[in-house]
């Protein structure tokens, strides 16, 4: 096994995996619920827009909450949950309406056994994959299914996806056979998220998406749909407390085959 600490990102369609021995960020917000776990065992501090303080080895943050994160070497895997996935909204009911809620890691059990592995690249992206299922269904105490969502949200959601974000919602509100403001208010409470936020995630996680290759930054921002490369550098610093600078250089990033598919198409190569 390799000892090697390093930064790595794992893309796949509904989630993302972050592995990092060590961040400290300013404040930062996404559309994404995340799952946060120390490597080590030992706590990482979470601050909450109010100036709340939490040490924890584990916890769940809501979407959109605003947070600064200090992991000081303990290691750090961050799972973040599309807003639409079945696996946040499995974990909606246990964030208990609070926008930072701490876990006892202990419910993780061997899955803690994958943790060093995953953080010194040891783990096959399988292995990865089953790792990130294994973190919601550890917290959860049942398997991953598909709860139902409405058709008409379905397909806003696939329309959503497939234009980066950039469709008009009279066209949604068309195709989902609805009003404008009924399509509004249907959304977010099926999704829990605006449908402009998760437009914006959209557009963020597809750029996400563009860093498997290696291409100027300057690019990948246009292609994306940003203004220009400051625009997106001052996106993702909002949202991850990382420069696509620093993703591009320091970060592995990886995506299996249907991350490609959904989050690949329509962009200039």
């Amino acid at each position: 096994m390799t000892t090697t600490r390093h930064n790595s990102l794992h893309l796949w369609d509904d989630r993302f995996l972050y592995i990092t021995p060590a961040i400290q960020s300013g404040l930062t917000a996404r559309s994404s619920a995340t799952l946060l776990a120390s490597v080590s065992g030992h706590p990482f501090t979470l601050e909450a827009l109010d100036g709340t303080r939490v040490r924890c080895t584990a916890a769940l943050v809501g979407p959109h909450v605003s947070r600064r994160l200090d992991v000081d070497g303990c290691g750090l895997l961050s799972l973040n949950l599309d807003p639409a996935s079945s696996a946040y909204r499995m974990l909606s009911r246990h964030m208990g309406g609070h926008g930072i809620q701490p876990i006892d890691a202990r419910c993780f059990g061997r899955v803690r056994d994958d943790f060093e592995p995953a953080q010194h690249g040891a783990l096959s992206d399988r292995r990865l994959q089953l790792l990130s299922s294994k973190l919601v269904t550890s917290i959860t105490e049942s398997p991953e299914i598909q709860p139902a969502i409405d058709p008409r949200i379905d397909r806003v959601l696939q329309a959503i996806r497939t234009h980066a974000g950039q469709i008009p919602l009279r066209e949604l509100s068309a195709l989902a056979f609805l009003s404008p403001d009924r399509l509004t208010h249907l959304f977010a409470q099926q999704v829990g998220v605006s449908i402009k936020r998760y437009a914006l995630w959209t557009k963020v996680r597809r750029t996400v998406q563009q860093f498997t290759a290696r291409r100027p930054l300057t690019d990948v921002a246009l292609a994306s749909g940003f203004t220009d490369a400051a625009h997106m550098s001052r996106t993702f610093q909002r949202y991850f407390g990382l420069s696509p600078s620093f993703l591009s250089n320091q970060v592995r990033v990886t995506a299996d085959e249907h991350a490609s598919h959904a989050w690949g198409r329509g962009l200039a190569h």
